[in-house]
């Protein structure tokens, strides 16, 4: 009887450890990969194939064209931010993977205290409870702690 009280607990003590160690190294590759994609974002960030054939035509005849992320959606409504950032090459390589993963990001700018803030943002919704749906998704499929914010 002695036995079990010793042998239960002991095994669920285990795996519970087993379990989060697991989880920990996991954590611990996913932030190598971020913080080894973030070194690189300043090196090179990618734009899309039309954006990059306008600065090829453009660069022809001599003139210089800025990378242009998307624009915002026209109107009020509530939008799911992902992201603000202080480096407006970041938020671009934040979009661009976005827009791999299949999403219509768009970039905002907010100044705060006289700092420049690039906000990255995807959707546009007519209630609270569409945005929810795409904030919960994120959360699933890119554990993304995102927040939802109205636009007017």
């Amino acid at each position: 009887m002695n036995f079990h009280k010793f042998v239960i607990p002991g095994l669920l003590m285990f795996l519970l450890i087993f379990g989060c160690s697991k989880k920990k190294e996991e954590a611990a590759e996913l932030e190598q990969e971020m913080l080894g994609q973030k070194d690189t974002v300043a090196e090179t960030v990618e734009a899309p194939a039309d954006t990059m054939e306008a600065l090829a035509d453009a660069s022809a005849v001599g003139e210089e064209v800025e990378y242009m992320p998307p624009s915002a959606p026209m109107g009020s409504g509530y939008t799911v931010q992902v992201a603000g950032c202080e480096d407006r090459v970041y938020a671009e390589y934040l979009i661009d993977k976005y827009v791999q993963r299949g999403y219509e990001p768009y970039l905002t700018t907010a100044s705060v205290a006289g700092q420049t803030y690039y906000r990255v943002r995807i959707g546009s919704f007519e209630t609270l409870a569409e945005a929810k749906i795409l904030k919960n998704e994120l959360a699933d499929r890119f554990s993304i702690d995102a927040w939802i914010d109205y636009v007017q």
